[in-house]
């Protein structure tokens, strides 16, 4: 994939790497942890540290000896202070059930009791896997660890083909190996379950090639019914690098489903084996019994399981457990608000999330010794206004682009996340500011339009006047003299959608223009995001953007969990892929336009429509030019011209608008714990996202040997 085309040689883009450095400056104002005394040198650029001297752990600047040469205690021989970390997860025992193929969703809490299956850095789209080396200047007897991860190595061949390489230590609670056989037979398993067995063309594209090496493809049209499926190289470098496949269930789980599965000769038998599968529950104490967890920390006993929380116990034989002095996990079962009742009162040593005044967790709810440890800027995660295309005003290219200047973006993102957990983006091509800045030149994105963050009535107005809208009593009107006005939807479990809603309908219902704003649960709001049914029921919502590809984000699909640049067939049997023979997508969106031969002009006829015709305009099959992103044999340069394409019709036509990226955080307990600082790399990586979970699973913890702590300010 194209990185950065400056010259520079970095990965780190130019306004990402500011923005890192602004946010460690942000968290260093929170409060350095526990033995830091404010003086840990850095290097200014959250990499490898420069200088280990602080590297202490709170015990006053002494220098801890070497076991080895005969020397006197060493830090891990003195007595910690705690010997628990204790966190939260939303279930409880009652429902807990680890059967991914159930209807309800009560596995949280399981990242706790499964290996990592690699390590994903928060700063920009990479990964660590088996053997990652991290700089941990906060324990004292170890300057650096090896981390354990389950994916050791990857390899692809252009166009079909990729393999993932495990850690032969890995293994079960009880002591079977947790192998590549065991993740293909869970998949296969999983495969039949969605319904495959009987579906033209369908095959299960993975296999165990060794115990520890899992081969898959992407259709290549070996048997009948089949077309091939040719991908581009990086496609195949995300899924053998990607780390948010389920973790495999047991092999004496699965292996008994599997086998009904093959032998079923009828979509009947299929179906009975799927109901089967999906109520057969995996609880906390079959869970135990069988041993059929995995990872550093162990589920040994019923005993250790309450009402209140569940005590997991460190395995001395893993791998990443010479790491910690911290011999439990406990685990608190909480909701939400829960949560932070256990926050407030210090019942919690670690969390994701910032400390800010606007987030779940603000300095005024936590405890002095609750602190924050580390901001940063999330590379691929933020929030768009989704615009449905069928609604009769959001149809005209000027009525959208009014709308975007007549919001000021900057006070829905303050008033819905918070000035310090959300900014907004700079560019306006459908991607976060560091994607831009990694993948296109300088000159390509200040050529570009910038549409108005903070309120521009001037040109709010004039475009509407441009689309043949005028206004009468104080509302505008469409040419026809129908009161322009769109429903807004937020999804009422979301103070930041719903707050961040509530200021666009007032900035708009100022300006003239009526907005119906409903809260709706969740599974109402993303029933009437989807495609398929009676779904796309919405006008406009807000909406996460986080696919984590540059290639996934400029595609076809029509899912309602993932917006992509173009949505899906609205003839086709499924609604999820475009078919060459669509003119519009699910969402109307045109798929055969017009582009400006200046990029970044915004020139367009009166009263536009859904497909104006362009005085200087060339025409661009959109569809051909996602289908080949995705395509082997392209250059760089070619894939960055299809990049650019796609930019430059998000810039003209803007489908949707992307204004906010997120800012996000972790804070723990830096009274009994000792942590990295904000600046360094040990607190980079995440477990699907979540800093506390990579942290504690890593062995990065390190329980103190006093209680000395900087409160904050």
């Amino acid at each position: 994939m194209p990185r950065d085309h400056t010259g520079s040689g970095s990965d780190l883009s130019r306004r990402q790497y500011a923005q890192v450095l602004a946010g460690l400056g942000a968290a260093g104002l929170a409060g350095c942890p526990s033995g830091s005394g404010g003086d840990t040198p850095t290097d200014g650029g959250g990499g490898d540290p420069t200088d280990t001297d602080s590297g202490d752990g709170g015990d006053g600047g002494s220098t801890p000896t070497d076991t080895e040469s005969g020397g006197s205690e060493t830090a891990t021989d003195r007595q910690a202070v705690t010997d628990t970390i204790r966190v939260a997860a939303n279930n409880s025992p009652d429902v807990f059930d680890l059967n991914p193929w159930t209807p309800q969703d009560n596995t949280t809490g399981d990242r706790f009791i499964f290996e990592l299956n690699g390590l994903n850095n928060v700063h920009i789209p990479d990964n660590g896997y088996s053997g990652t080396t991290v700089p941990t200047p906060h324990k004292p007897d170890h300057e650096e660890v090896e981390v354990m991860t389950w994916i050791e190595d990857w390899s692809v061949e252009e166009p079909y083909d990729w393999r993932q390489t495990y850690d032969d230590r890995a293994s079960f609670w009880n002591g079977d190996p947790y192998d590549a056989p065991t993740l293909v037979q869970h998949n296969h398993t999983a495969w039949f379950f969605n319904g495959n067995k009987y579906t033209e063309g369908s095959t299960f594209n993975e296999e165990a090639e060794e115990q520890w090496v899992r081969h898959g493809w992407y259709d290549k049209g070996s048997v009948p019914d089949q077309e091939p499926n040719p991908v581009a190289r990086p496609i195949l470098e995300d899924t053998a690098t990607g780390l948010l496949f389920n973790y495999p269930m047991h092999p004496d789980f699965t292996e008994p489903y599997l086998e009904r599965y093959q032998d079923a000769s009828s979509s009947d038998q299929v179906s009975q084996v799927s109901d089967d599968v999906g109520s057969d529950r995996i609880s906390l104490q079959r869970l135990q019994e069988n041993g059929w967890g995995s990872g550093m920390y162990v589920l040994e006993s019923m005993d250790d399981v309450g009402s209140e929380s569940m005590v997991l116990r460190k395995d001395d034989d893993h791998p990443n457990a010479g790491h910690t002095n911290v011999e439990k996990l406990e685990v608190y079962w909480a909701d939400t608000s829960r949560r932070q009742t256990l926050a407030s009162n210090g019942s919690l040593d670690m969390n994701s999330g910032a400390v800010t005044p606007n987030s779940d967790f603000s300095r005024e709810m936590l405890p002095d010794h609750a602190q924050e440890l580390s901001r940063w800027l999330n590379a691929t995660l933020g929030t768009q206004w989704l615009m449905n295309w069928h609604n009769e005003h959001l149809q005209r290219l000027w009525v959208r682009r009014a709308l975007i200047e007549a919001v000021d973006w900057n006070a829905v993102v303050a008033n819905g996340w918070g000035p310090e957990t959300g900014i907004t983006t700079s560019y306006d091509t459908f991607l976060m500011d560091s994607e831009n800045e990694s993948t296109f030149s300088e000159e390509f994105l200040d050529s570009l339009h910038t549409y108005s963050r903070e309120q521009n009535l001037e040109n709010a107005n004039q475009y509407m006047r441009n689309a043949g809208y005028s206004k009468q009593g104080g509302q505008w009107v469409d040419p026809n003299g129908n009161t322009a006005s769109i429903d807004l939807m937020a999804q009422s479990g979301n103070t930041s959608y719903v707050q961040g809603s509530q200021t666009i309908r007032a900035n708009l219902a100022n300006w003239g223009f009526g907005v119906n704003l409903s809260t709706q649960g969740f599974s109402t709001w993303s029933n009437n995001l989807n495609p398929e049914g009676d779904g796309l029921n919405f006008d406009t919502s807000l909406f996460w953007s986080d696919t984590d590809t540059i290639f996934g984000k400029y595609n076809d699909r029509g899912a309602w969990w993932g917006e992509a640049l173009l949505g899906g067939s609205p003839t086709a049997g499924s609604v999820f892929r475009l078919t060459e023979d669509d003119d519009r997508d699910t969402q109307n969106k045109p798929v055969h336009v017009e582009l400006p031969e200046e990029v970044g002009s915004i020139e367009a006829p009166d009263e536009a429509g859904i497909n104006p015709d362009l005085e200087n305009g060339r025409e661009v099959d959109m569809f051909e030019v996602v289908q080949e992103i995705r395509q082997p044999g392209n250059s760089e340069e070619r894939v960055l011209e299809l990049y650019r394409t796609c930019a430059q019709y998000y810039n003209f036509y803007l489908p949707d608008f992307v204004f906010a990226q997120s800012l996000t955080g972790v804070w723990g307990n830096v009274r009994d714990f000792d942590w990295p600082g904000p600046d360094q790399q040990a607190l980079d990586y995440a477990r699907n996202t979540s800093v506390a979970t990579g942290t504690i699973m890593t062995g990065l913890t390190q329980a103190s040997t006093d209680t000395e702590f900087e409160p904050p300010e």
